[in-house]
């Protein structure tokens, strides 16, 4: 063995590392000039007053003094923000879990390969299809309002799905959720996957139900998954722009103003690129604060698991 290391010439080795290197330039080249460079830029143009197409005016904290105690829709987008988390960190996960755990526990392969692709079939739509087809569905003169009316269901006839700006959101969101949370359980799927079977064989050995089984082995033995899954959905939840914009844009009345669709109007609509940026660096520390502490925690659900 030491022969043939000596019979590799030290420079042929790190020609063969500058080869390896080669094949990740064009990834690097990629990520720099399409991530790197505009997140810098858009730290740089958040100090401005810029309308994207002129020359900006430098105006130090100016965006950012009025991000914080002057824009109402702001604050209004980081409340639907916070609703909209707070239906993606439990929904589709528990959903997602449940499901989960009785495709598993389906014997026959074939049935429970296509229990998997008829629940993950929504996820391979776009955002834009899956939001128009479902904005057809909820229109109260042709979509499923009409539907209630032919049957005499007068009440939900009468419901304006995403006119109403009270449940205009989550009509939005359980669209949204339609769409996402056979991903999640394709994934707790592989976790579930991933348990030694002998470990439910001493369980019932020891006397364990299902439901203590479920407590004591099945949770555990996925928890890095849930926790990976749900640092995905707060960060996902944070940066949710698709469903919003295709289906209502924002309203009635603002009513499902997300973070990203109001970034999207200052900058294409009210041509305020500088405070669109500001915003865009509120979002991103949001998600930077989400990364890290899912990061920990995460660190810690494995060293226990």
């Amino acid at each position: 063995m030491n022969a043939i290391k000596c019979a590799v010439p030290r420079k042929a080795g790190i020609k063969i590392r500058w080869l390896y290197l080669l094949f990740v330039v064009p990834a690097f080249l990629y990520h720099f000039f399409i991530v790197v460079i505009p997140s810098f830029e858009t730290l740089f143009y958040s100090f401005f007053d810029w309308n994207g197409i002129g020359s900006p005016v430098y105006i130090g904290l100016g965006n950012f003094q009025e991000m914080l105690f002057k824009d109402n829709v702001l604050r209004l987008s980081l409340r639907n923000n916070l609703i909209w988390i707070s239906i993606f960190i439990t929904v589709p996960i528990v959903l997602g879990l449940f499901v989960a755990v009785l495709i598993s526990g389906v014997k026959r392969p074939s049935v429970q390969m296509g229990l998997r692709t008829v629940y993950f079939l929504p996820y391979v739509l776009s955002a834009s299809i899956a939001g128009k087809i479902w904005t057809s569905l909820m229109n109260p003169y042709f979509g499923i309002p009409k539907l209630f009316a032919m049957m005499g269901l007068t009440d939900l006839a009468n419901v304006l799905w995403l006119g109403d700006t009270s449940i205009a959101l989550y009509s939005v969101a359980f669209v949204s959720n339609w769409h996402w949370w056979g991903f999640v359980m394709v994934l707790l799927i592989a976790a579930l996957q991933q348990i030694d079977p002998e470990l439910y064989e001493a369980g019932t050995m020891d006397g364990c139900g299902k439901w203590s089984s479920f407590l004591h082995i099945t949770l555990p033995g996925i928890s890095p998954t849930l926790v990976f899954i749900l640092g995905l959905s707060l960060m996902w939840s944070v940066t949710s722009f698709d469903f919003t914009w295709v289906m209502t844009q924002g309203g009635p009345a603002q009513s499902t103003e997300l973070l990203s669709t109001w970034i999207y109007k200052n900058a294409f609509v009210n041509y305020r690129a500088g405070y669109a940026n500001a915003i865009c660096i509120l979002q991103s520390a949001i998600v930077l604060g989400i990364f890290f502490i899912n990061q920990v925690f995460r660190k810690k659900v494995e060293d226990y698991a």
